[in-house]
């Protein structure tokens, strides 16, 4: 029996709102029914909770008991990678059990509660890493962090569980600009992490590859 869901874009581009309509719609085909469609366009730059209608799909999630909700892609949800790990967590938290139609790491399609639970185990992993991030970085650098500015100086090595959380990024569809944005490190950094991952170096973006010189 298919489930209720909602649906959550994100578009950046004209066209997109159909192309990625079309692909949920067979994503959803023999496990949700789709009872309303959410679209915010080029508000990349915009935390996902403080949009029009991602606000509208909360609500009306809450007021109609719906607890499955949809998106294209969990890297396509933010521009910031923490702004979309925070608005998923949030979800979560909230009893929702979000899905992505393409580059879906989570598994567990057919039980909520396995999924949420493995989504959970991610977040806390994130958590746990942004806060090493935190006290390992030199004084100098939280301080131009927190001006917002970029450190001078070459970027230091990624240690383990850095290079861990950078291949869990990856394979959730986040971009190699994106990453290196996330982790403070050069895009030859990344590729040298990759190197051993050749299905994660080039991105899939709706199936286009990902340009070296992005």
């Amino acid at each position: 029996m298919k489930k209720d869901a909602v649906v959550y874009l994100n578009t950046k581009k004209k066209g997109d709102f159909e192309l990625q309509k079309s692909e949920i719609e067979n994503y959803c085909k023999y496990r949700f029914n789709i009872t309303r469609i959410y679209h915010d366009h080029r508000m990349n730059a915009t935390p996902p909770e403080k949009r029009a209608s991602f606000q509208e799909m909360t609500e009306f999630c809450d007021n109609n008991d719906i607890k499955n909700i949809i998106l294209y892609n969990f890297s396509d949800l933010a521009r910031d990678v923490d702004q979309s790990l925070d608005a998923l967590k949030n979800l979560t938290d909230a009893d929702y059990t979000v899905y992505s139609a393409k580059q879906d790491i989570f598994g567990s399609f057919n039980d909520p509660d396995q999924r949420k639970e493995a989504m959970c185990n991610f977040f806390s992993f994130m958590d746990q890493y942004r806060e090493s991030m935190r006290r390992s970085a030199p004084a100098n650098s939280r301080k131009t962090a927190s001006e917002g500015t970029r450190a001078i100086g070459r970027p230091k090595a990624l240690n383990e569980g850095q290079i861990e959380a950078l291949l869990a990024v990856r394979k959730a569809g986040t971009s190699i600009s994106q990453i290196c944005r996330m982790f403070g490190v050069s895009r030859s950094t990344v590729s040298k992490i990759l190197a051993a991952y050749p299905e994660l170096k080039g991105q899939w973006k709706g199936g286009a590859p990902e340009p070296e010189n992005e």
